[in-house]
């Protein structure tokens, strides 16, 4: 049987076997990490990978990672706006990283957090308080109105503030615009009328247009009823001059004879005395026989 020695030196054995086996550790993906000794960080950072750490017996190293991926952050503002008097709410929305260059001031300044810096800690203590101040301080610089006219060109200047105010600082910005405005009631008001005001505006240009067509069309009708009564008039008239000139004296007693002759030979004679063939009532029913006769071959 072992001694009680010998059974203690194979448990320290073990022990120390195991604890010279350093621990299985990993840099996830969209990460960096670092080693972090008794003596602090060693000055190379860990690229994503899968590794031991080196053998250890009183101190062990240990692999502290910080998040590199691109990450989205929103950001609410209520702000007093000097020109109008009145608060209004809005969204600063923005895609940013963290700024490879400044890697080593991370780990050196920003505490882990379960062996973790992550992208949050970065922008809070870096870039937060740079974002709400440039952002305050170029929104107050215009009225509510100019900022609902002009919401890109406004992205455009802030983005442009803040990528300037952040220059040299661990987080860079790639994207960033205003969102979500929440205007003051009594300007949402305003233009809600002003908006009613235009539509009414329109809707009578639009009745003032038909109302055009259609006078334009009744005048156009009114053109052409006068043409046709024109043209009407014209030709009366030349069937006027043409029986004034055609229809003579001697032209309506060769018709008159016509006439006796018709009426000598139709079964309904009426007999006139002579004196009567140079009546009014007999040259008129002639000269309207001659007036259908000349109707008809026209």
């Amino acid at each position: 049987m072992l001694s009680k020695l010998s059974k203690l030196f194979i448990v320290s054995g073990l022990i120390l076997g195991l604890v010279a086996c350093g621990d299985r550790v990993e840099v996830p993906p969209a990460h960096v990490g670092k080693i972090l000794t008794k003596n602090g960080y060693k000055p190379n950072t860990v690229p994503p990978s899968k590794f031991r750490l080196d053998p250890c017996i009183f101190y062990c190293d240990k692999l502290v990672t910080l998040a590199t991926a691109d990450f989205g952050h929103m950001e609410k503002f209520k702000l007093f706006m000097p020109k109008d008097q009145l608060n209004m709410s809005f969204d600063i929305r923005m895609t940013g990283s963290v700024n490879e260059t400044y890697i080593d001031n991370i780990f050196d300044r920003v505490p882990p957090s379960q062996d973790n810096i992550s992208v949050n800690q970065v922008y809070s203590t870096y870039a937060q308080p740079v974002i709400r101040d440039v952002v305050r301080r170029v929104i107050a610089k215009y009225s509510i109105n100019e900022i609902a006219s002009s919401r890109e060109m406004l992205s455009q200047e802030l983005f442009s503030a803040v990528t300037t105010s952040l220059d040299g600082t661990p987080i860079k910005i790639k994207r960033l615009g205003i969102a979500d405005v929440q205007f003051p009631k009594v300007i949402t008001e305003a233009k809600e009328r002003a908006a009613e005001r235009r539509e009414l505006i329109e809707q009578e240009k639009a009745q003032f247009e038909i109302q055009k067509i259609q006078m334009e069309r009744d005048l156009e009708r009114e053109k052409m009823n006068r043409a046709v009564a024109r043209e009407k008039a014209m030709g009366q008239k030349e069937v006027n001059d043409l029986l004034a000139k055609s229809v003579t004296d001697k032209y309506l007693a060769y018709r008159t004879l016509e006439v006796l002759d018709r009426m000598a030979e139709s079964e309904n004679k009426v007999f006139v005395p002579v004196e009567a063939l140079g009546t009014i009532g007999l040259q008129q029913a002639v000269f309207t026989d001659q007036v259908k006769q000349v109707a008809r071959k026209r």
